[in-house]
C-alpha cells in the first residue's frame, strides 16, 4: 500500500469518526428526535421467549402484540422538558425473590450524569441487581453490551491497514 493511499485511508477514517461524533451530538441536542427504547419485562407472561437477558426480536409474537395493542418499542417523551434531563434506554437484570427478572424501559437522568450511573444506583428491597446499563442511541437496551456496529465499521480500515503492513 503506498503512502498516498494509507494517508487518504487515514483521513476517511477521521472524517467517518468525526462526522459520527458530530451526528450523535447532534442526535442527542435535536429536540425533534425523540429516543426510542425497547420496553418489557421477562416476567410478563408471554415475554420470556424474547425479553430475556439476551433480546430475540426475531421471537417477539407479532400477533400476541397486535391482539393486546401493546407497544414494546416506545417513545421516551419527558413530560416535564426540563433542560438538566435526558432519556436514556435501560437494561436492568434483577434477581427478586429468588427469579432473574430482565426489565427494558426509558429511563430520565441529568445530563451531567454519567452513562454508566446505574450501576451505582441502589435497586428495591429485596431486588439484587446483577447488571444495569443505560445507552443513548435507538434500540439499544436491546443489544448484547459489547462493540457497537459503528465502532466495527470505524475500525475495518485500520484492520486492514495493519494486515496489509504485517504482509
Amino acid at each position: 500500500m503506498s503512502a498516498m493511499s494509507m494517508k487518504a485511508l487515514l483521513a476517511t477514517t477521521f472524517l467517518l469518526a468525526n462526522a459520527w461524533t458530530i451526528t450523535a451530538s447532534g442526535n442527542e441536542q435535536n429536540n425533534r428526535h425523540h429516543l426510542q427504547c425497547w420496553h418489557c419485562s421477562s416476567d410478563t407472561y408471554g415475554a420470556e421467549d424474547f425479553c430475556d437477558v439476551t433480546f430475540q426480536e426475531d421471537n417477539i409474537p407479532n400477533d400476541l402484540i397486535r391482539e393486546r395493542n401493546i407497544n414494546l418499542l416506545r417513545t421516551c417523551n419527558s413530560t416535564i422538558n426540563s433542560d438538566h434531563e435526558r432519556p436514556v434506554c435501560r437494561k436492568t437484570v434483577e434477581e427478586n425473590n429468588g427469579k432473574i427478572i430482565t426489565k427494558r424501559f426509558c429511563y430520565y437522568t441529568n445530563k451531567s450524569d454519567a452513562v454508566d450511573l446505574c450501576n451505582v444506583t441502589t435497586p428495591d428491597k429485596n431486588v439484587r441487581r446483577i447488571f444495569c446499563q443505560d445507552c443513548l442511541t435507538d434500540r439499544c437496551n436491546g443489544a448484547y453490551p459489547g462493540v457497537s456496529f459503528m465502532e466495527i465499521i470505524l475500525l475495518l480500515p485500520i484492520l486492514a491497514l495493519v494486515v496489509q503492513l504485517a504482509n
